[in-house]
């Protein structure tokens, strides 16, 4: 099984993935057995998890200690919301204030004053007209490490929300259980995973945030007027600005037509930050700084 390759395909994508017993020991767990390494790629295989995409994760921060199988809470919530049967989810915390009764909020808000007791998770499916309602005790997860010490609302409403979820979807989540639930902390997910599989290498990052492309540029117009003047260290005297024109790569902004008051001449030229004029020399078809 060491080299045996299982395939099967992502249930919410499509994609194919691949995964041997070789692979999850040097890519996802180092220190998992064999055993718990077998069991790993049964679990995602049956339920059509890909843990390239974060899907599932294999823990074991000890060679003495079992390993952790765990999912991602978006991993609950894409396979929810594929589900034919599914109509809606909603889940928050549990607040108090000083012994009185508790106060359902949706969302991860608690004020000052407040104390948080808890969580709750409500998920409908068209087939049913009752939905699972399900509230959970802050004080039988809460480890006070890490994510639980810096956000405790948060983690105690994902808790509800993933035990709601395989409640009404019990087919669906059998076996599946997120990380909060078994005290342990998922891997820093903001990280691109790459890993060389044979002879190729796969990388799973977030795409960077779209940039907007500079103004399109257009072929400059040979300006009208007295070719002798050529002084362009006086500070253009501007009529009206026209349309946009050449690039400027050194200021990163479009040159414009602007019509001198004294000459009449038309040039392209904007201004820097400093107040001077940068003005495009068409002759030589470079920059001209004044």
């Amino acid at each position: 099984m060491t080299t045996e390759i299982v395939e099967y395909r992502d249930t919410i994508s499509g994609a194919e993935v691949k995964l041997s017993l070789a692979d999850v020991k040097r890519l996802f767990c180092p220190k998992a057995t064999d055993q718990e390494a077998v069991m790993f790629i049964e679990l995602c295989k049956y339920q059509g998890l890909n843990p390239f995409v974060r899907d599932a994760y294999l823990l074991k921060y000890s060679a003495d200690q079992p390993a952790s199988m765990v999912v991602g809470k978006d991993s609950f919530t894409k396979r929810a919301e594929a589900h034919p049967q599914f109509a809606g989810m909603v889940a928050g915390v549990i607040v108090q204030v000083d012994g009185s009764e508790p106060v359902y909020r949706k969302g991860s808000l608690v004020l000052d004053g407040e104390k948080l007791v808890g969580g709750w998770g409500e998920v409908h499916r068209h087939d049913r007209t009752i939905p699972v309602e399900i509230p959970v005790t802050l004080g039988e997860y809460n480890t006070n490490r890490s994510s639980w010490q810096k956000m405790p609302a948060t983690m105690i409403r994902k808790v509800a929300l993933v035990q709601a979820l395989r409640e009404a979807f019990p087919n669906t989540f059998a076996g599946l259980y997120d990380s909060a639930e078994m005290g342990v902390e998922l891997p820093d997910e903001g990280k691109p995973v790459a890993a060389t599989l044979g002879p190729a290498t796969v990388s799973f990052v977030s795409p960077p945030a779209p940039t907007e492309p500079p103004a399109e540029t257009e072929t400059p117009q040979e300006p009208e007027g007295d070719d002798g003047d050529k002084d362009e260290s006086r500070e253009p005297q501007a009529v009206e600005e026209e349309i946009a024109g050449p690039f400027c790569t050194e200021h990163g902004v479009s040159y414009k037509q602007r019509t001198s008051e004294k000459s009449g001449n038309t040039r392209w030229c904007h201004q820097k930050p400093d107040n001077s004029w940068c003005v495009y020399d068409e002759s030589q078809m470079e920059l001209a700084t004044v």
